[in-house]
């Protein structure tokens, strides 16, 4: 983390109105510059920004082996449908030969 903090305007202000007899205004306003104004401000130390990284990576992480596990079972699941649609055609297929057979061989005998 930064040990740095951001200032109030008040506080900016006060201390500013303070350096500037001491320092003068330009070095006074290059001063406060090092403050931030704001939390957004801040500048990010490269400890803070590790761990980040490492906190966003171990998410990241986690996040892919749930995507994962439901892309397998998504995948399971769509194999048991294909298997099953192979097993009704199967059967509709053999039907289908079986009644044609029996047709044509009701035809041959007919003739």
């Amino acid at each position: 983390m930064s040990v740095t903090m951001a200032l109030d305007a008040r506080h900016r202000s006060w201390l500013y109105l303070k350096f500037v007899p001491l320092i003068g205004e330009d070095d006074a306003n290059a001063l406060m510059s090092e403050f931030p104004a704001s939390e957004a401000d801040e500048l990010v130390t490269r400890q803070f920004l590790r761990a980040e990284l490492a906190a966003l990576r171990g998410e990241m992480g986690l996040m892919r082996g749930e995507l994962r596990g439901e892309f397998r079972s998504e995948l399971v699941l769509v194999r048991t449908e294909l298997a099953e649609l192979e097993n009704r055609l199967t059967l509709r297929l053999g039907a289908a030969l079986g009644a044609s057979t029996a047709i044509l061989a009701t035809l041959i005998t007919l003739q």
